[in-house]
């Protein structure tokens, strides 16, 4: 089964989650802070972490089992919430907001101990757009759309997005475009490269969808499914996505694709009655 987060969602009965059957394609809407948009998944023991856009940056916390709401908790400290990793028994989050990754235990009914894993630079706040994140092994990774020409620029005009090993303070992989859902395949690591439209390996591109590519789970060592929004373009023409958000015409369909590391899309499952963007997409089983 495959947990699938819906971000900056348009209404108040919108849903945030959707939980999809992988061998049928059933799509079920869960009860779970229904007009709030969703964003970061994981998984620690019997818990299951959702982080909502929320101005007080949130966690809705479901029972791995049931699915079941169990309630909220705050992340101190953080702004913006994104991407959140299981990592060594705890929560690390993307707070896009302070440019930071930072730490969390969970006591059971808050988020305490915050401690700051990866900063870039002073200025706290949000200047590279530090998104996904994910473990692997004991390392764990970031990635970040890079500086833009001026703060007055939109994210669109972002220029030298990067994926960044925390732990071993190294860049990875540099040169991306709007890079999102970092992820790994054993050891080969993979993100979305978002304005291309892309889920590309290290490197070179893999697969090619219609829309903004972000959101990755691996159903075995061949197939992948990657979600893709409605973005915008300068241009209908144009292959260069901008930001969902950005002025221009629509572009891109919110969907579910399931492809093989060869490049092929086997199936497409549309999403668009429940909302335009996908965030995250979590195998829970």
């Amino acid at each position: 089964m495959l947990l699938v987060s819906l971000c900056n969602v348009e209404t108040r009965a919108s849903p945030s989650l959707l939980l999809v059957d992988p061998a049928s394609w059933a799509i079920m809407p869960l009860e779970v802070a229904a007009g709030i948009g969703a964003t970061g998944i994981c998984r620690v023991g019997d818990e299951i972490f959702v982080a909502c856009q929320t101005a007080d940056a949130t966690v809705a916390v479901l029972d791995a089992g049931t699915l079941r709401a169990q309630g909220e908790a705050r992340l101190p400290g953080a702004r913006d919430a994104h991407s959140i990793a299981a990592w060594n028994g705890v929560v690390a989050v993307a707070s896009t907001g302070t440019d930071e990754v930072l730490w969390y235990r969970y006591d059971g009914e808050a988020f305490v101990d915050r401690t700051v894993l990866w900063a870039h630079g002073a200025a706290r706040k949000d200047t590279v757009h530090a998104n996904g994140l994910t473990a692997h092994g004991e390392a764990l990774v970031c990635c970040a759309f890079g500086q833009r020409p001026s703060e007055t620029d939109l994210w669109s005009e972002s220029q030298g997005g990067f994926v960044y090993d925390i732990v071993n303070e190294r860049t990875l992989l540099g040169g991306l475009a709007h890079p999102h859902s970092v992820a790994f395949l054993d050891d080969e690591l993979m993100v979305c490269e978002s304005s291309h439209r892309c889920l590309r390996s290290a490197v070179r591109p893999l697969v090619e969808l219609d829309g903004y590519t972000r959101g990755v789970a691996f159903l075995d060592g061949e197939r992948v499914v990657i979600g893709t929004s409605v973005a915008r373009t300068a241009s209908r023409s144009g292959n260069r996505l901008l930001n969902p958000g950005a002025e221009g015409s629509a572009s891109g369909s919110c969907a579910l694709h399931v492809a093989g590391l060869d490049g092929t899309v086997r199936a497409t499952v549309f999403c668009e009655e429940y909302g335009r963007e996908i965030y995250d997409v979590f195998r829970l089983r």
